[in-house]
């Protein structure tokens, strides 16, 4: 993962010292995680760690603190809010409000999973001085802001008028047909959930999180149209209206270009 900030990475190591807690408080292996979650395990040490250089993007690792909290029936969201790194679909936050968020710390809604990441992260306090007590006092004072929601993208209609003195005709939509000028076309269905970026000739059509209650999504190209998932098992791809299959493993980040 690049582009974190020294703060960022203690914040992450924060988290997994957290997780891998409350993980054997409840005495569960590391294998069965990944088995419920679909993280590998490489990458799941490396969280628990604070290996930034093991782990992939920021937005896959958000997706990953999600699944791990969720999995041990923690709050995901205050997880989440407190690994301040941006990400794309997010808007950007101005140098005044990233310094006052540089020192977030996770807190669980229960007491008791309270008192059990409170013990490790004294350490981290001690470390950190006065800079670190400064963020948490903050953390725990302040409002937390909802996080924006992605809109749905909504497909354009066409509105027909119609002669009310003639009588209304019913016809039978004939099959979809490729479009000769766009000869690659890609219809992603959704078996699950998962951040997906789709490229469109070099030039990025959609980026968002899409799960099985979302409809088919079907895109064109002159060239190329390439798909990068963070949970590739679950995307399921058709090309030019053949059968479609998956882009990868469940839990596995995947990028794939198709052609004409």
């Amino acid at each position: 993962m690049n582009h974190l900030t020294t703060a960022q990475e203690e914040q992450l190591k924060n988290i997994g010292t957290y997780l891998q807690h409350c993980r054997e408080e409840q005495e569960k292996s590391i294998e069965e995680i990944a088995l419920k979650t679909f993280i590998s395990l490489r990458s799941l040490k490396a969280l628990e760690a604070g290996r930034c250089e093991d782990l992939p993007e920021p937005v896959f690792v958000q997706g990953f603190i999600r699944r791990y909290a969720e999995t041990l029936n923690l709050d995901s969201t205050r997880l989440l809010q407190s690994f301040a790194t941006e990400v794309v679909s997010q808007p950007s936050d101005s140098p005044d409000s990233q310094a006052k968020h540089s020192e977030p710390t996770p807190i669980s809604r229960s007491r008791q999973s309270d008192r059990l990441y409170r013990q490790p992260f004294l350490l981290c306090i001690g470390i950190g001085g006065i800079v670190a007590i400064g963020g948490l006092v903050y953390l725990l004072t302040q409002v937390l802001k909802p996080q924006p929601s992605i809109p749905a993208q909504e497909s354009p209609t066409i509105e027909q008028q119609l002669n009310p003195n003639e009588p209304t005709v019913t016809s039978t939509p004939a099959p979809t047909v490729s479009d000769p000028n766009f000869p690659v076309q890609i219809t992603v269905e959704m078996k699950g959930e998962s951040w997906v970026r789709v490229s469109v000739d070099g030039k990025t059509e959609f980026e968002g999180i899409l799960t099985e209650d979302d409809s088919p999504k079907t895109w064109n190209a002159k060239n190329e149209l390439t798909i990068r998932s963070g949970n590739a098992g679950a995307v399921w791809v058709s090309l030019n209206q053949k059968t479609a299959k998956p882009l990868g493993e469940m839990g596995e980040v995947k990028d794939v270009t198709f052609t004409e």
